[in-house]
């Protein structure tokens, strides 16, 4: 069985303490590919690299990384491109350049056309779910739940990504119903504008899902899983050293999708599963997540890195 990713592949140019920017390959969905198949978990991409000098980066890196490439065309359309700033509390601003880009430069029949014949799991969101990409993605969606394959969303908000704000926040709302594993950050929920405090955000945004769960970060603060059963909630492991938040919410992402996968947990209805098997899942998340603040840009670990961190760490 295996995992499907649509989405981009951006560069981000992160800024230094010399004040140089520097890249870094990223996009949230790419890096929730990267993330699962460092957990040992077999996945694929399937939006289009681009033909430039970035796109021969990412390819290699997915290469190494043994995530699987079944779309071999490369577009002849740029790579996208991320400039990102470091805030005093080490959180990440972006200003994006996503127009007439590759990860775009695809279409419904072309990424039907390359899903795996073992779907279990079909993964989007970010910058995916933007008002362009909304009747592609809606058409898929509908494809996924006739084939009943689960579909997991990092709505991971970038308000400067569209210039119709209300249309993309009314876009990625109208897609929660679809959806069966969510996640958000509480600075996600709070673009969405459902209430000042994120825990009441999140109930919100959980109402609104016809079925399954979702997934509330909050940074120092941990994560929060909300299921028809109840809620679930993981302090965040603490860390000496934070370089910068870059990735961490899609290395959180990755690393609970890989649990609940290595558990064969995923081919059966998510309210069923064990309240303890979640609470693992969202803890060895949360461990993940914070190995990758303690390194620049997003780096997730391995599998065996999380499990010696956890083993090592008191919380």
């Amino acid at each position: 069985m295996s995992i499907a990713v649509v989405g981009e592949a951006l560069i981000d140019f992160i800024v230094g303490p010399d004040g140089a920017y520097r890249p870094h390959l990223g996009g949230s969905p790419y890096n929730v590919a990267i993330g699962l198949a460092r957990q040992g978990i077999k996945v694929s991409y399937l939006s289009p690299l681009s033909n430039d000098t970035f796109g021969d980066q990412f390819h290699r890196a997915l290469i190494n990384e043994h995530v699987n490439i079944p779309v071999t065309r490369r577009s002849l359309c740029p790579t996208s491109l991320a400039l990102v700033t470091i805030d005093e509390q080490r959180l990440p601003n972006y200003r994006l350049y996503r127009e007439g880009i590759a990860d775009k430069d695809t279409s419904f029949e072309e990424i039907v056309a390359n899903l795996p014949d073992d779907l279990e799991v079909f993964h989007t969101g970010s910058l995916a779910i933007t008002p362009s990409q909304l009747p592609m993605m809606r058409k898929l969606f509908d494809l996924m739940h006739r084939r009943g394959v689960i579909i997991s969303i990092d709505i991971n908000i970038r308000l400067h990504a569209s210039l119709d704000t209300e249309a993309y926040l009314n876009g990625v709302r109208s897609l929660l119903r679809s959806a069966d594993i969510v996640k958000a950050s509480d600075e996600d929920l709070d673009a969405l504008g459902f209430d000042s405090d994120p825990r009441k955000c999140a109930e919100r945004a959980f109402a609104e899902i016809a079925s399954g769960i979702l997934l509330l970060t909050e940074g120092r603060g941990g994560a929060v899983l909300y299921t028809s059963g109840g809620t679930i909630e993981k302090s965040a492991y603490p860390i000496a050293n934070i370089e910068d938040t870059v990735g961490a919410g899609d290395t959180f992402h990755s690393a609970f999708l890989a649990t609940l996968w290595r558990r064969g947990l995923l081919r059966g209805a998510l309210h069923e599963i064990d309240p303890q098997e979640l609470g693992d899942a969202v803890d060895f998340a949360c461990a993940a997540a914070a190995i990758n603040v303690s390194r620049v840009g997003c780096s997730p670990p391995t599998q065996q890195e999380v499990l010696s961190f956890i083993e090592s760490t008191r919380r």
